[in-house]
């Protein structure tokens, strides 16, 4: 339970305050009410968040033009290098942040974002410069048939205006202020693509031109969110605070590196038993399938993160979790079906080749995607107990599962055994702590939303079989996808009303 005392809210069927547009996230109440609230922090975030993965999706293309084979495998290690230093930096003190910021008052916070950005800058240089000596050290990049990374100091700004900007993006999500981080967003993509375009297209810069747009971007972006800001910023180190947040954060932090760091198994495993290029495949996959990321993903874990605490502490959360994850599910089932409708055509424009080869690892690893995205609903029970240990021990199942199919997997089926190793990994530990939170928060599944996830089952195996269906059939399919979802948004409506 929490550790603050703090009541809980009237019922269900107390009088509203005001919309839940322009509400605090502690003043909604009821299903409906989070209902809506989801939506429209959902739709600022997919301008800002959808902004910024549809930006790195666009690089894509620049990518697969200008680098070599080679070049491509480097950047996809430096890719999960940055994400899984990112990670570390942040010490999962966007979590923490999240949860103090419901249960502490206004005049609490400001030291709680000081304490928070002074925490994240200190573990994100000594991660940065850790990452730099590895990827300028040639006898460690030759285990990965890898050449080393010009100006790999490059690591350092990185992940420090990384690290910064995302926990002054999470005081913005804490108070929904949505619409000023997709201004701050579509600022960071434009000069992100802009510079890229000129250092790789131009001057055929390679990896380091990627990087030095990608830190210039940043750095801007986080100069301007740090200005617009800094009256809600008390820069002062809070020993104690900064104990909580921690002990809060780091099981947060090693569960997500954990999981993150399967993605990163996958590439360094490709490029040491297999080639530096299929270690580049995987990227290309990886970059393409981010599509699903930027439009539903990333938007929805932000927009919930920032109400599930809140929701919990309702008298009413088990009905509000089990709406959330039904929409979770089938809206997350129709985006998967129309990307792996559209593969042939995103592989020919993003990747200039439409690669059939590799249709059935990327069917495997969207399922993968949809998966997680369906997890975090599902699984929000377990946040009720104020634990977080749970995240690592989990992650660790996860990880034990990947290693113990991944040698046979890859050896049968290559790139396409690695992404069925990796799905089953997330799919057995998700249900496991599914589980789990059901007993502190149980869920029902609207069976139109089952009814989806089973027509997704289905598509992929058809693709891992026959590489995909001609598009009659796709639109049958299609058609019974958006007849569920349909059925899905009335009977919601139609409680709504009662």
């Amino acid at each position: 339970m929490s550790q603050f005392p703090i009541p809980l809210p009237g019922p269900a069927n107390a009088a509203r305050p005001r919309q839940a547009s322009t509400d605090a996230p502690e003043h909604l109440a009821g299903v409906r009410d989070f209902t809506i609230a989801l939506r429209r922090d959902f739709t600022g975030y997919l301008f800002s968040l959808g902004l910024l993965q549809l930006g790195n999706l666009l690089v894509l293309p620049l990518i697969t033009a200008h680098l070599t084979a080679a070049e491509i495998g480097l950047y996809s290690l430096v890719e999960a290098a940055l994400l899984q230093g990112l990670t570390v930096s942040l010490l999962g003190l966007k979590f923490a942040y999240l949860y103090y910021y419901a249960h502490l008052t206004p005049e609490q916070r400001p030291r709680l974002l000081g304490t928070g950005l002074l925490l994240a800058a200190g573990a994100s240089l000594a991660i940065g410069a850790l990452f730099a000596v590895l990827f300028s050290h040639s006898a460690a990049m030759r285990v990965f048939d890898s050449e080393t990374l010009p100006h790999a100091w490059l690591f350092i700004p990185l992940l420090l205006t990384g690290s910064a900007q995302t926990i002054l993006l999470t005081e913005l999500r804490a108070a929904r202020h949505v619409w000023l981080s997709g201004i701050i967003a579509a600022i960071q993509m434009a000069v992100h693509l802009l510079l890229a375009w000129f250092l790789i297209a131009r001057y055929q810069a390679g990896p380091t031109g990627l990087l030095s747009a990608q830190a210039v971007a940043q750095t801007i972006s986080a100069m301007a969110t740090l200005i617009l800001l800094r009256q809600r910023i008390a820069v002062r180190f809070d020993p104690a605070r900064a104990g909580k947040m921690l002990r809060y954060g780091i099981p947060m932090m090693l569960g997500l590196t954990l999981r993150y760091s399967l993605d990163t198994l996958c590439r360094f495993l490709l490029a040491a038993l297999v080639s530096i290029e299929a270690a580049g495949q995987y990227m290309i996959i990886s970059g393409i399938s981010v599509l699903f990321e930027a439009i539903l993903a990333n938007p929805f874990y932000t927009a919930w993160g920032g109400l599930v605490h809140h929701a919990l502490r309702r008298p009413e959360a088990s009905d509000i979790l089990g709406r959330i994850s039904s929409i979770a599910l089938a809206v997350g089932s129709i985006i998967f079906l129309l990307i792996l409708a559209g593969q042939s055509t995103l592989f020919t424009l993003l990747a200039h080749d439409p690669m059939p080869g590799l249709a059935g690892a990327f069917a495997l690893l969207l399922l993968s995607r949809l998966v997680m995205l369906v997890r975090s609903p599902l699984t929000g029970g377990m946040l009720r107990t104020g634990r977080t240990g749970w995240a690592v021990s989990n992650t660790l199942l996860a990880l034990a599962i990947f290693g113990i199919v991944i040698h046979p997997a890859a050896t049968y089926a290559g790139l396409t055994g690695m992404a069925g190793a990796l799905l089953l990994a997330n799919t057995v530990a998700s249900a496991t702590v599914a589980v789990v939170a059901w007993r502190h928060c149980p869920q029902r599944l609207e069976p139109a939303a089952l009814l989806l996830g089973l027509l997704v089952v289905a598509a992929t195996i058809l693709t891992l079989l026959h590489g995909g269906m001609p598009p009659w059939l796709w639109g049958i399919l299609l058609l019974a996808a958006f007849a569920l979802l349909v059925r899905l948004g009335r009977h919601i409506h139609v409680n709504d009303r009662l």
